[in-house]
């Protein structure tokens, strides 16, 4: 097919291709919408919570670098100082940060994590070798352990004495996850909403994976719209007890230098 013009001055308008999107992309990309916006709410009910939880990584984070690049005494105390100086600005710039960033990565991580990929994992191929030496390893510990076992030696238990860095990591370990735990109880709805936003995206692309007869899939989407309900109570259950912790560990993770 030829494409012809009378005016050779007039641009020549192409036509962009836009691939059909499937079922679970348009779901996908409606759900991560609804979940940036839950995020994004969240976060500007509760600006005190984050930012309080922005200062005490921020304690840790300052003086964990300062005893690391400064050896001096003097310049440690006039650095920390100066630390106490600039928090408030940091908190803001990091508060705006936070509140721009945050719900779409939050959103990104979170569909990928439900997100199911085609590609079977390919499980690497033992050989007999490797076989024979986890074999010879596995006994040597075995006979480790049992000699262990067998001596009945007294141990006294030694505790080591903490650096000044170390306890205010387990304090402010404490407040973060307090903080975090206070912040579910009262945003109990928005973490739910978000649960289920998760579940419906999860759920259809897991059923299209697995069940490709067309009257299976839809009575095991059937099936799976009436156990949202119960899936949301134990989710939020699962989450209300671990991730309090797993946030705060993560999040101290990233201030260690």
């Amino acid at each position: 097919m030829v494409l012809s013009r009378n005016n050779p001055k007039q641009t020549v308008k192409v036509a962009q291709y836009v691939p059909k999107l499937s079922e679970v992309q348009k779901l996908e990309i409606e759900q991560k919408k609804n979940v940036m916006l839950l995020v994004e709410n969240l976060m500007e009910r509760e600006k005190t919570t984050f930012k309080m939880i922005i200062d005490c990584l921020y304690d840790v984070g300052s003086l964990n670098l300062i005893n690391k690049k400064v050896s001096l005494q003097f310049l440690k105390s006039l650095i920390r100082f100066i630390a106490r100086l600039a928090k408030t600005i940091f908190k803001s710039i990091a508060f705006y940060w936070v509140v721009n960033n945050t719900p779409e990565l939050i959103t990104n991580w979170l569909m990928d994590k439900i997100m199911i990929s085609r590609e079977p994992k390919r499980k690497p191929l033992k050989t007999a070798k490797k076989s024979s030496q986890i074999s010879k390893a596995k006994k040597a510990q075995i006979k480790k352990k049992k000699k262990i076992e067998t001596k009945s030696a007294t141990v006294v238990k030694y505790f080591p004495r903490l650096s000044e860095a170390q306890k205010l990591e387990i304090e402010q370990r404490k407040n973060v996850i307090l903080l975090v735990e206070n912040l579910m109880e009262r945003e109990e709805a928005t973490f739910k909403m978000i649960i289920d936003c998760l579940y419906d995206v999860g759920s259809v692309n897991l059923i299209n994976q697995k069940v490709a007869v067309r009257p299976l899939n839809r009575v095991m989407r059937l099936i799976a719209r009436l156990s949202k309900p119960s899936f949301r109570a134990v989710a939020f259950y699962w989450v209300k007890r671990n991730t309090p912790e797993l946030i705060a560990d993560w999040l101290l993770s990233k201030v260690r230098f």
